[in-house]
């Protein structure tokens, strides 16, 4: 991946370049728009097929994340349906009601769990290996084209992804779609997505792992040491806690 500065009127919600997903990019351009887009425009400055462009509009939509209207005018024909990018709503139903959930189950698996913090890490790797399609056997598939489809996958889950590779390699999360819920409990939260990020690294037949991950270093952002597989935590994430400097 090529490395991106913060794009400007950051909100913890995009990632730091472009190329951080093709989701995030989605509702950059809609946010940086002066007017709403139609699905061919987004199509066409993102660089996508129009049903992609308009899949991932939808999603947008549908988290709360973007609108949807009908153009209005005057002449005949058929009316555009036009985008607009807006700030998270905290508050939509939907969110709501599996924010909720998260917080009851977290909650739960931390009181009862002494050792949650294994546990979880294993469970997401599980997952991780389980929601990532492998390459074809032999399939000649090197670490940047790894690296895309891990930043598509967690782009897809909101986590706003980005990989730099100075000054150190590392994953940088511009977005933790559970935030307070990870903030009250990171042994089983980050644990969780640690665990998935790496499971997703080993199906893809990577030779790189998150060694070490620094959660909420900022309001909106949670950083990964990258390294080579073989250092990979056989147990449990090294988690670092608290501010944290580059």
């Amino acid at each position: 991946m090529v490395p991106g500065e913060r794009a400007a009127g950051f909100d913890g919600t995009t990632g730091g370049s472009d190329r951080g997903g093709r989701r995030t990019h989605i509702i950059q351009v809609l946010r940086d728009a002066k007017d709403p887009l139609s699905v061919v425009e987004v199509a066409s400055t993102v660089g996508v097929h129009v049903n992609t462009a308009r899949f991932h509009l939808e999603a947008l939509v549908d988290a709360g994340l973007a609108t949807r209207e009908a153009e209005v005018r005057s002449a005949p024909g058929r009316r555009r349906v036009l985008y607009t990018g807006v700030l998270p709503n905290q508050t939509h139903e939907r969110a709501q009601g599996y924010r909720l959930l998260a917080e009851i189950l977290t909650a739960a698996i931390a009181r009862h769990y002494p050792d949650v913090g294994d546990r979880m890490y294993a469970i997401g790797q599980e997952w991780g290996h389980y929601l990532t399609s492998r390459p074809e056997p032999f399939a000649a598939v090197d670490e940047e084209e790894m690296a895309a489809r891990l930043t598509d996958k967690l782009d897809a889950l909101w986590f706003a992804p980005e990989i730099r590779r100075e000054p150190v390699p590392q994953l940088r999360l511009h977005n933790c779609p559970f935030l307070e819920t990870a903030r009250r409990s990171p042994e089983v939260v980050c644990q969780l997505h640690a665990g998935m990020i790496n499971g997703s690294l080993a199906e893809l037949r990577s030779q790189r792992r998150v060694l070490k991950l620094a959660p909420q270093v900022e309001p909106h952002l949670c950083l990964g040491d990258l390294g080579p597989a073989a250092d990979e935590p056989t147990e449990r994430m090294r988690l670092k806690l608290g501010p944290r400097a580059d």
